[in-house]
């Protein structure tokens, strides 16, 4: 033991011989959730291809290392070898840690199939929340992001968009849940609505719910595409997707007849049918006070100051995308591997769901519309103390942070540890 006084103040001891000491003593609720029947049963389902002979850790084990790395907060992978010395994750978490190359060597071993099955998984996750939220609406937004990539990569490209190099993948979310519902990591030289149809045909297919009796698609301009529009029509799936600027004739806007919404934007519409289009469609045009004119094709039926209210809603998508980036380590491109680098999008993707369905179980309404950093910092970055008696080991928490959020952190674990009655 060493044991020296503090120059600045003799009364002061400093010593190495404490108890250990966990900065994330909140892991508890997070340990409690995953373990959890519900959520185990999901991970049980869960198969992998699995060719290794005699593993240490099964590769679904793996994947939940990865998972609880990118939930606690840690981008990069090497954070492992410091785990696997850490005895509050080996106590809260029940199994020995993985090494970081052996988290990189399961990023590179999974196959085609095993990311059918992460997107499955995630799939049963969003039925969860769904579930639990009985919304019988569904409002999709549809968007593309960028993904900064570093050296020799495969599948980059340049994007002007951006003026950068790097990827440049689509996104579709439910705003009323803040799920991610589908992702597709695209070159970087892929214009905006490539692969937009298809993308949204494969989620149709394989992810719709007799739940959801209304469904809305916003996008912008760039999926502005006439099969885009028929794949919506022809599934009942009403839209509202931003038109590029139309060289149109003043004739078609009818100037007498505008009406003002929140003192700023006036509005027309019109029927019009592009040379691409298989009929005409109804527009609705915008005009702000300073000129500006945005128009909006849509199969809605509502009055226009309604549609013009539910397409700028839109926006909530970029605040989704910023807690996957800023969160989630969703756009780390660290492999010189495209399907790597797919694969730890989809464990992003999946992290960010289950915790907006722990959420959903552990806190009260107002608070579900938390970041993941403010979740982090209120109820997982809890310090702590370790210490080990004779048939029980005792985790101490800073009683501070219970009077700081008063109550919030008992609050949650009563909800969660409901999940194993």
């Amino acid at each position: 033991m060493t044991q020296k006084a503090l120059p600045s103040n003799p009364l002061v001891a400093v010593s190495d011989n404490g108890a250990p000491i966990t900065s994330g003593g909140g892991n508890v609720l997070l340990s409690m959730f995953l373990n959890s029947p519900v959520v185990s049963r999901l991970f049980n389902n869960v198969e992998l291809n699995d060719n290794r002979k005699n593993p240490r850790y099964a590769k679904v084990e793996l994947l939940l290392q990865m998972l609880i790395q990118v939930i606690e907060g840690y981008r990069n992978d090497d954070v492992a070898d410091y785990l696997t010395q850490d005895i509050e994750h080996r106590l809260v978490y029940a199994q020995n840690m993985a090494s970081q190359p052996t988290i990189s060597r399961f990023l590179s071993h999974l196959t085609n199939e095993d990311i059918d099955e992460l997107q499955e998984l995630n799939r049963r996750i969003i039925s969860l929340i769904d579930e639990r939220s009985a919304n019988t609406e569904l409002v999709l937004d549809l968007d593309s992001t960028y993904f900064e990539t570093f050296g020799h990569q495969e599948k980059i490209g340049f994007n002007y968009h951006y003026l950068n190099i790097g990827y440049h993948p689509l996104i579709m979310t439910d705003v009323l849940t803040g799920t991610v519902r589908q992702v597709s990591l695209r070159s970087g030289n892929a214009y905006t609505g490539n692969g937009a149809t298809k993308f949204v045909q494969g989620y149709l297919s394989t992810s719709l719910s007799a739940q959801h009796q209304t469904i809305i698609l916003r996008g912008d301009s760039g999926f502005a595409a006439p099969d885009l529009m028929e794949t919506l029509e022809g599934n009942n799936i009403f839209y509202t997707i931003r038109l590029k600027r139309m060289a149109l004739d003043r004739r078609y806007v009818n100037l007498d007849n505008l009406l003002m919404i929140e003192g700023q934007l006036t509005t027309d519409e019109f029927e019009y049918q592009a040379a691409s289009w298989d009929k005409a469609r109804r527009i609705i045009v915008l005009n702000d006070e300073h000129g500006g004119t945005q128009f909006i094709v849509t199969n809605l039926s509502l009055p226009q100051k309604d549609i013009v209210r539910v397409y700028r809603k839109r926006a909530a998508i970029e605040d989704i995308i910023c807690d996957l980036k800023g969160g989630f380590a969703f756009g780390k491109t660290d492999s010189s591997s495209f399907f790597a680098n797919k694969a730890r999008m989809c464990i992003s993707v999946i992290a960010s769901n289950l915790m907006r369905l722990m959420k959903s179980i552990a806190l009260d309404d107002q608070q579900q519309s938390w970041t993941i950093n403010t979740f982090r910092d209120r109820l997982l970055k809890i310090g702590g103390r370790v210490t080990k008696h004779a048939r029980k080991v005792i985790l101490t928490l800073d009683s501070r942070i219970q009077e700081q959020f008063d109550g919030l952190f008992w609050r949650a674990w009563e909800r969660l540890n409901a999940l194993w009655q």
